[in-house]
């Protein structure tokens, strides 16, 4: 332990969150015993290990102590995937459509995004807009569950991916009533059995607020910011901009690290929602050019049982953090567990 740690209360935050993320992980590890073998050192080291070459940097803290874990560390510690991804190509009659396979898509707070519908005579899927335009969707995927305000949604319903390229934002994603998901074809089948064995991430964990509440903004990296993928190419990050044909919704994340593309999306919520700042990625993340960071942000929902929920959100870059490096500090594998690097000094005033 360090000397802050020892000293100061306010440095002592960061290890007691950290040690709240392993009690949670010595908990899914006790169940994922139950259900399949122990995952070896071998394998969580290869999980968690610093990158080489051009690779991606794994398992990382904020300076705060929230964790940030890649596709790899999450399935070697819980046995499970972050995402799912399952084709389907029809939905299911909505009675309060009139029996029309046509179903609404929401954010993380219920609001409405748009609606998507399919045509069985022509096999297409379109998806509308809120101010009613009509765009064909190429193809929709079931990526799992994801994080919402309401317990009810995100029980029964499922995240999808929708492309259309024909809108601005080339599609989006959205919760979708897994009733949608037609049970009597084979592929509605598959996306509701992976839906239901998938346990997923949901909701970040919670953590202090350290920030002022402000609106929610367009985060707007698409087109200064570049992820860097394990090949060591570098990849648009469009996606992490608001969805201004579905609501103007940008997407939250659970993991931002070595899942594909950079990030998994596990909610979304309007731009103007109120959030507030609880934890960062120190420095430019590693994992783009020099140009991407990410902050850990508490998001209220107005919501009695679940006030506030949270997720990381990207953000630019400023070249006064580019020299710092706090964010390459690895979690280190110890026997299947993984557990949290030392402790930093106090982090800046948020």
């Amino acid at each position: 332990m360090s000397p802050e740690c020892r000293t100061s209360k306010r440095s002592r935050r960061p290890l007691r969150r950290a040690a709240k993320w392993l009690a949670a992980v010595v908990l899914a590890a006790v169940g994922v015993a139950a259900a399949r073998a122990a995952t070896s050192p071998a394998e969580a080291a290869r999980a968690c290990r610093p990158p080489t070459g051009a690779g991606v940097v794994g398992c990382r803290f904020g300076v705060h102590g929230t964790p940030d874990e890649s596709r790899a560390a999450w399935r070697s510690r819980t046995g499970a995937e972050v995402s799912v991804s399952v084709r389907v190509d029809g939905l299911a009659a909505n009675p309060a459509a009139g029996g029309a396979p046509s179903w609404p898509v929401v954010d993380s707070l219920g609001q409405p995004m748009g609606r998507l519908s399919h045509d069985p005579a022509t096999g297409r899927f379109a998806l509308d807009a809120l101010d009613g335009r009509r765009f064909g969707a190429s193809s929709v995927r079931v990526r799992g569950r994801g994080c919402a305000a309401s317990t009810v949604q995100q029980r029964r319903f499922t995240l999808v991916q929708i492309h259309a390229a024909a809108s601005a934002s080339h599609g989006t994603q959205g919760f979708l009533d897994t009733r949608a998901l037609d049970a009597s074809s084979p592929s509605g089948r598959a996306a509701r059995e992976a839906f239901s064995r998938q346990r997923g991430t949901g909701c970040g964990p919670s953590g202090r607020v350290v920030g002022r509440w402000r609106a929610l903004t367009d985060p707007r990296v698409g087109g200064v910011a570049h992820a860097r993928l394990s090949n060591g190419a570098l990849n648009s990050v469009d996606e992490y901009d608001a969805k201004p044909d579905f609501g103007h919704v940008v997407c939250f994340m659970t993991n931002t690290t070595s899942v594909r593309v950079g990030g998994i999306a596990r909610g979304m919520v309007r731009v103007g929602t109120p959030v507030a700042k609880v934890d960062r990625i120190a420095g430019c993340d590693a994992n783009s050019d020099g140009t991407l960071t990410w902050r850990y942000l508490a998001i209220a929902t107005g919501m009695g049982p679940r006030p506030q929920i949270y997720g990381w959100l990207p953000a630019r870059c400023p070249g006064s953090r580019a020299g710092e490096s706090a964010d390459l500090r690895y979690a280190r594998p110890v026997g299947r567990l993984l557990t949290a690097p030392r402790e930093p000094p106090p982090a800046d005033a948020p």
